[in-house]
């Protein structure tokens, strides 16, 4: 017996976390599906309630509408659906690295994230048809957002390639 026999097929990524990000996709997609309302973060200003408060009254407000619930969360939900989905199929495919596994992920869900909410707030519609409050404010935070995500990992990729450069040239 030797260590030939012992030998098995190498592993394309980790199944525990395939299995993980497979069930957060799943989650992720329903709540977009259903248009579950996102919860509220805490802030320093705002209408004077508590966030959980006006979380537990955006989940009511999803209770009562009676119909179709459409929502802004929906977006965010969906993108982190897409985000999670793509970071299984990254793992299954372990030699993806690097750029292309980045736009594997990032294009989808950034354009799922960025162009929702805007062409929602474009058309005049609001954030939710089952609470109140425009579309307007959380659409532009999150273009903002993204969109100086985008130019950080750009300015941050050129920077790595400059110091490659400048390590591998020759000293004069």
């Amino acid at each position: 017996m030797g260590i030939s026999d012992f030998d098995v097929a190498p592993s394309a990524g980790s199944r525990f976390g395939v299995v993980v990000l497979g069930v957060a996709s799943a989650v992720a997609g329903v709540l977009a599906v259903i248009g579950w309302p996102l919860p509220v973060i805490s802030s320093t200003h705002g209408r004077g309630q508590h966030a959980w408060a006006r979380t537990v009254r955006g989940v009511h407000d999803w209770f009562a509408h009676d119909g179709w619930r459409m929502s802004g969360a929906s977006w965010i939900y969906g993108a982190l659906a897409v985000v999670a989905l793509a970071a299984v199929v990254i793992l299954r495919h372990p030699a993806w690295s690097g750029r292309r596994a980045l736009l594997i992920i990032v294009v989808p869900a950034g354009v799922l994230l960025v162009l929702g909410p805007a062409l929602q707030w474009a058309l005049g519609l609001p954030w939710s048809n089952s609470g109140s409050g425009s579309a307007g404010g959380t659409a532009i935070g999150i273009v903002v957002t993204v969109v100086c995500g985008a130019v950080l990992t750009g300015v941050r990729q050129v920077l790595r390639r400059r110091a490659r450069r400048d390590e591998e040239a020759p000293a004069r």
